[in-house]
C-alpha cells in the first residue's frame, strides 16, 4: 500500500499522469483574411451595339481572369478552414 501511495505522489509531482496534464490555452476559432471572403466579380457587361472580334476577346480575357482569381480565393478559403479545423482537432492536413 505505501508503494502505491508513493507511485501516485510521484506521478502527480512529475506530471506524468494523463489525468494531470493541462491544456495551456483552449483552442480558438480564427477568422479568415477579409480578402478571402470578398465577393467575386460578376460577368463582364457587354456594351450595346456591334462588337469587333478584338473587343470580344478583350472582354472574354477580363472575364476569365476574374473567374480564375475567384477560384483561387475560394480554394484558399477552403484550405484555411481545413487547416483551422484540423488544428482544432489536433490533426494534420493532408495536401
Amino acid at each position: 500500500m505505501p508503494t502505491l501511495i508513493a507511485i501516485g505522489l510521484l506521478c502527480l509531482a512529475v506530471q506524468g499522469c494523463v489525468s494531470t496534464r493541462f491544456i495551456s490555452q483552449p483552442p480558438a476559432l480564427s477568422d479568415p483574411d477579409r480578402t478571402l471572403v470578398a465577393e467575386c466579380l460578376g460577368p463582364v457587361r457587354l456594351p450595346k451595339g456591334a462588337l469587333t472580334q478584338r473587343h470580344v476577346e478583350r472582354l472574354w480575357i477580363m472575364d476569365r481572369k476574374a473567374l480564375i482569381e475567384c477560384g483561387r480565393r475560394h480554394k484558399a478559403l477552403r484550405d484555411f478552414y481545413a487547416e483551422r479545423d484540423a488544428a482544432l482537432r489536433g490533426a494534420g492536413v493532408a495536401k
